[in-house]
């Protein structure tokens, strides 16, 4: 594979990852607004709860302001979190190796390429905690009362799914390339 296509998997990868982080640490993955009489914001994250009218933030959920009520709320909220931490450790897993194979001369990016088609598993478990980090939230946003009426999915969630959709499409198309493609090293003959 030539380094452009090591350069372009890079690139596309880096901007689901930063998705990824962003999404992990934004806490806007849910959002309850009063319009009238007095606007208020509250945005829900994975590890905190913000409120507009106070200003400040708090550690979500907690036991002390009953948000572990309704059983198996915590538990599946902080398995979201978990979920997302995860991912960014593959993620970074995953940068170190595509650096190393890029930042590496032509010979061994030419061996690299068993290396950057088998790391579409790794795209892949990138993707596949963000699925199941966003598939816990859509299931608590549809059956938690503590998400009221007037509660939205917000900027975090968005960047969750456009971050896995992004990964998902990208192991595909490295497991494609890996099964069609090439690679120059099969029909490299040395001469003496």
């Amino acid at each position: 594979m030539p380094l452009l296509g090591y350069v372009v998997v890079f690139f596309l990868f880096c901007c689901s990852y930063a998705l990824n982080l962003t999404a992990l640490f934004l806490p806007k993955w849910l959002t309850h607004i009063i319009p009238k009489p007095f606007y208020s914001e509250t945005n829900y994250g994975l590890f905190k709860q913000c409120q507009s009218l106070t200003g400040d933030c708090q550690p979500f959920p907690r036991v002390a302001n009953d948000d572990c009520k309704e059983e198996g709320f915590c538990e599946l909220w902080r398995a979201a979190g978990a979920g997302m931490i995860l991912g960014a450790v593959v993620g970074t897993l995953t940068i170190v190796a595509l650096l190393g194979v890029m930042c590496s001369h032509r010979e061994k990016r030419e061996r690299g390429w068993k290396l950057v088609s088998g790391l579409f598993t790794y795209v892949l478990l990138l993707a596949v905690p963000s699925i199941i980090s966003f598939s816990i939230i859509a299931y608590l946003y549809n059956t938690s009362s503590i998400f009221y009426s007037g509660t939205k999915y917000d900027q975090s969630f968005i960047m969750n799914s456009v971050s896995w959709c992004l990964s998902t499409i990208l192991s595909l198309s490295m497991l494609l390339a890996s099964f069609i493609g090439n690679p120059d090293y099969h029909y490299y003959e040395r001469l003496d």
